[in-house]
């Protein structure tokens, strides 16, 4: 597991582009939660938005309808996790009130589902959201989750080095 973390590190600390980063991240969580889709979301503080940037195993159109979210308004996961900065887990979306607006999503989709967590930088600012999307009810152990959130803490520092970098 050591050098599985150390090769996704070094993928992410070489990656070109946010949205490489992004897209590693959103894999590399499905991959380790058992999620059936997992997609990433940069953040516009401009617009106060999130647009997706990556997804996996989602049919894409499906996701066109949350290209721009803005997360003041928005009920969805996301724009909570965005709000809150932090991590938002709801085992069953048809048991969340907020969710009800995206229910033939996630029926037409397949999930039950959600886990989204912000990208913060060592600031406290918010760089984007990554969610996982499960099969059935969501409920990764306390490992899981801590092992989620070291995961996207490296994908925000690789963010904020990429970001360094092109200033310079």
């Amino acid at each position: 597991m050591e050098l599985l973390t150390a090769r996704f590190v070094d993928q992410l600390f070489s990656a070109p582009s946010e949205i490489m980063i992004m897209d590693q991240l959103a894999e590399w969580k499905r991959q380790h939660l058992d999620a059936r889709y997992a997609s990433a979301q940069t953040y516009n503080p401009g617009s106060r938005s999130l647009r997706v940037v990556a997804a996996r195993e989602f049919a894409p159109c499906l996701l066109d309808q949350f290209a721009d979210m803005p997360i003041a308004t928005s009920g969805t996961m996301c724009a909570r996790a965005a709000r809150l900065h932090a991590p938002i887990l709801v085992p069953d979306v048809t048991e969340d009130e907020d969710w009800t607006p995206y229910l033939s999503f996630s029926e037409t989709a397949g999930f039950d589902g959600v886990l989204s967590v912000p990208l913060l930088s060592k600031a406290g600012d918010l760089l984007g959201v990554t969610s996982c999307h499960f099969g059935s009810r969501a409920k990764p152990t306390a490992k899981k989750l801590d092992f989620v959130r070291v995961s996207c803490e490296f994908a925000s520092d690789a963010i904020a080095e990429l970001r360094w970098r092109s200033r310079y």
